[in-house]
């Protein structure tokens, strides 16, 4: 198709399929927070220990799990029906979408900005992201953190939050008999694999500095650890 432009004619070529379907999918805004580093969790407990820890590295180590909160949170109220629009969210605006239909192909649009993305594509774009994003039976505590974590103040406080989420369990059924067993929700937030996560949960370091809160925790953990052992094959792995 030629179209006439002053003493010019430019030629139009029809969009091809993917190129349709890519301006109905704004693909390229679907991000979330990574899970955190488990390098930077033992930096935390080891300098704390120490005596020595941060501002820095607490902010570092505390925003980085409340975004990945918000992003589990956010992830699993979409699976549920209520779809947050990501272009508005980035210019500081909060426009909810609701999911009409349970089918993939549903189109989700933002009346607000004009965003748009079929719900299949939103679910295929989450699902390359660093770790699961679904909240399952650990929701309440992944609301806790973010939660408690806006009000801190104080480092200490802040500290505390952060203990407290990465020692967070949730139950999960593992056999038809009714047998269970606990499963760490800090998988979902750090990045490894359970066993990775388990032994730096393990071998955190505590110190003479160290709060007696953060003490608290650690033994409550230990304690869980015969519970814990469930989940190792028998080649150590998860």
């Amino acid at each position: 198709m030629r179209k006439p432009c002053g003493p010019f004619w430019i030629i139009l070529t029809p969009s091809s399929p993917g190129e349709i379907m890519e301006r109905m999918n704004n693909r390229s805004e679907i991000e979330w927070a990574p899970r955190v580093s488990l390098a930077k969790i033992r930096e935390l407990y080891l300098s704390e220990a120490r005596g020595d820890c941060a501002d820095e590295l607490v902010a570092e180590v505390g925003y980085g799990l409340l975004a990945r909160c918000r992003s589990i949170l956010e992830f699993t109220a979409a699976c549920e029906g209520e779809v947050r629009c990501k272009r508005c969210a980035a210019a500081g605006r909060e426009t909810l979408l609701a999911r009409k239909t349970k089918k993939p192909a549903e189109i989700l649009r933002c009346p607000a900005c004009g965003w748009q993305v079929r719900w299949r594509v939103y679910l295929a774009e989450s699902e390359k992201v660093d770790g699961q994003l679904h909240a399952g039976n650990a929701r309440a505590a992944f609301q806790r953190y973010v939660n408690r974590y806006s009000h801190c103040r104080t480092r200490e406080e802040k500290i505390l939050a952060i203990d407290r989420l990465i020692h967070e369990f949730h139950w999960v059924l593992v056999d038809v008999k009714g047998e269970r067993a606990f499963k760490p929700a800090g998988v979902n937030l750090l990045r490894g694999s359970t066993t990775q996560v388990l032994d730096t949960l393990n071998e955190l370091t505590y110190g003479e500095n160290t709060p007696p809160e953060l003490l608290a925790g650690r033994d409550w953990w230990r304690a869980q650890e015969p519970i814990v052992k469930r989940w190792e094959t028998p080649s150590g792995t998860l």
